[in-house]
């Protein structure tokens, strides 16, 4: 087989492998925070943060980027 065929073949294969380890994980994190006091708020507080928190610091690091 030829090199071309084996990194056709394994960069789609690490591809689904790094996003499943990734949403398991994340996964694994909401299931025990809501086992925590805060129950479902444990898990709405890191979902906005998550959602809010990713962008925004895509952004800043961006435009710090923009700058040099």
């Amino acid at each position: 087989m030829s090199e071309r065929m084996r990194f056709a073949l394994l960069f789609p294969f690490l591809a689904v492998l790094t996003i499943a380890v990734y949403a398991g994980g994340l996964g694994v994190i909401f299931m025990v925070l809501y086992e925590t006091a805060l129950k479902q708020w444990a898990v709405v507080i890191l979902g906005m943060l998550l959602v809010v928190g990713v962008p925004s610091l895509a952004a800043l690091l961006h435009s710090r980027m923009d700058k040099d």
